[in-house]
């Protein structure tokens, strides 16, 4: 596409200032582990769009979408389209199952979905080298970010599904960058991404429809990249469409920051805070669940010894996650921190297979769901949560678990984030996802990341997911 030059000169607001930084980082300039948290995001991105791919409610996306051939392939399909397409699919893919990446503490952001995916399509639309993509990645995770810390991840509080505003931007960043555009253009990008965030939270509370929760990533990928391409063409916007009066913060934050949109820029780098998940279950089950899991097998107990489950719980949480009845709805079931509580008490979360719609409608996991409380407390903020466990044998486990394998603090090594790649790849071949993993584990290497194979099938004898 022709570059045109725009009129739109950045005004000094802080918009720009992110705009002018997403366009003159260097890659030279990027620390060695904001790179390599870049390419975990990533490795961990294309695991989940190939484990995703397999769903019912993918292959609905799939084929309701056109898919305009293109050099840019899609994890788990045959054919190759446009970058936009791939981004919708990819991140579609990616949270299909509850499995992709955020960071730690939670900022309404999904990086793997809505960064490293786009970023990758554009890449390899485009020829980039693996390097590129890294430094594009890390820039798309810096602004989307830093937005997600001003909104004081408070969009939620007026019912939109955060990810849904950030990710627009994230992607347009990483895609732009990737393309070219000049700190103007990119200026553009942003004010285009403004209008074309969204995603309602209506599914978190309504009882049914969970599906389109999976949608709103992949949107939030396409809308980055069509944004990128309309600044690119010369379509413009408001300046300040972050701070602004009517701009994203007033209209989608409940309570907002806008000085975090700035904070640090080029001297801390948000990106080490990724945090990728361990369970197929939203972020604030993973810890309790994981803390359970832990007393199960110290203390020699399941789901069926259980008497009843205390939670002291954030709000939000209270308000968001609290479904103990979500029926045959997967997406619901893995949003409900009492459902996740119960049924990690009979099945081991650690096989994402384990996770279907037989297994939440075992009479024993939703007998126990219903004896899960929580109770919301306001001075408990973001993920954290206190657990009470009493059995019916009187004994009573409690805990205020705050980590998870995967956190900032508790982060994958390489072994483990191999291992998480083949778990979720299984049901692929074995040679192309091991020689896939072993271009993205020397990415830094990669001269043209066109090279690699995304465009890999899964096994007759696997293909599909019981649901």
């Amino acid at each position: 596409m022709k570059k045109v030059e725009t009129t739109n000169a950045e005004t000094g607001g802080k918009t720009a200032a992110l705009a002018s930084f997403a366009v003159e980082l260097k890659a030279e300039q990027i620390p060695q582990s904001a790179l390599r948290a870049a390419r975990h995001c990533l490795t961990d991105a294309i695991a989940c769009a190939f484990f995703g791919s397999l769903f019912p409610w993918s292959r609905i996306v799939v084929d309701a979408t056109e898919r305009p051939a293109g050099l840019t392939p899609v994890p788990g399909l045959s054919v190759k389209t446009d970058p936009g397409t791939a981004a919708l699919l990819g991140g579609t893919f990616a949270h299909a199952f509850e499995l992709d990446s955020l960071r730690k503490p939670g900022v309404g952001a999904h990086p793997g979905a809505t960064v490293a995916l786009p970023a990758l399509a554009m890449g390899q639309a485009l020829g980039k080298s693996g390097v590129e993509v890294l430094a594009a990645i890390v820039a798309g995770c810096e602004v989307m970010f830093r937005i997600g810390l001003a909104t004081l991840h408070s969009a939620e509080a007026r019912g939109f599904h955060a990810p849904g505003i950030t990710g627009v931007f994230g992607s347009a960043v990483a895609c732009g960058r990737l393309m070219g555009l000049n700190k103007s253009q990119m200026a553009n990008a942003f004010a285009i991404s403004g209008s074309m965030t969204g995603g309602l939270l209506r599914f978190a509370a309504s009882g049914d429809g969970g599906m389109i929760k999976r949608l709103h990533l992949g949107r939030a990928g396409q809308s980055g990249v069509s944004a990128a391409r309309l600044a690119m063409a010369g379509y413009e916007g408001p300046s300040d469409v972050l701070e602004g009066h009517f701009g994203v913060l007033e209209n989608f934050a409940e309570h907002s920051d806008s000085s975090q949109l700035i904070d640090g820029l080029g001297t801390r780098y948000e990106i080490e805070k990724l945090c990728l998940k361990r369970y197929a279950c939203h972020v604030t089950a993973q810890a309790p669940v994981q803390m359970l899991r832990d007393w199960m097998s110290e203390h020699g107990f399941d789901g069926s010894h259980i008497a009843s489950i205390h939670a002291d719980v954030p709000k939000k949480l209270a308000s968001n996650h609290a479904d103990r009845e979500p029926g045959g709805d997967l997406a619901l079931a893995q949003y409900s921190l009492p459902f996740m509580l119960s049924f990690a008490s009979f099945f081991d979360m650690d096989d994402p297979f384990v996770l279907t719609v037989d297994a939440i409608k075992d009479a024993r996991v939703q007998d126990l769901a219903g004896r899960v409380e929580l109770k919301a407390d306001p001075e408990l903020k973001g993920w954290a949560t206190r657990v009470r466990v009493s059995l019916k044998d009187g004994r009573v486990f409690a805990g205020a678990p705050s980590s998870f394998i995967g956190c900032p603090e508790m982060p994958l090594d390489e072994t483990q984030l191999r291992q998480r790649f083949a778990r979720l790849t299984a049901a692929f071949p074995q040679e192309p996802m091991g020689r896939l993993l072993g271009q993205l584990e020397g990415l830094k290497d990669v001269s043209n990341i066109q090279s690699l194979n995304l465009s890999v099938q899964p096994t007759t004898a696997q293909t599909g997911v019981a649901v």
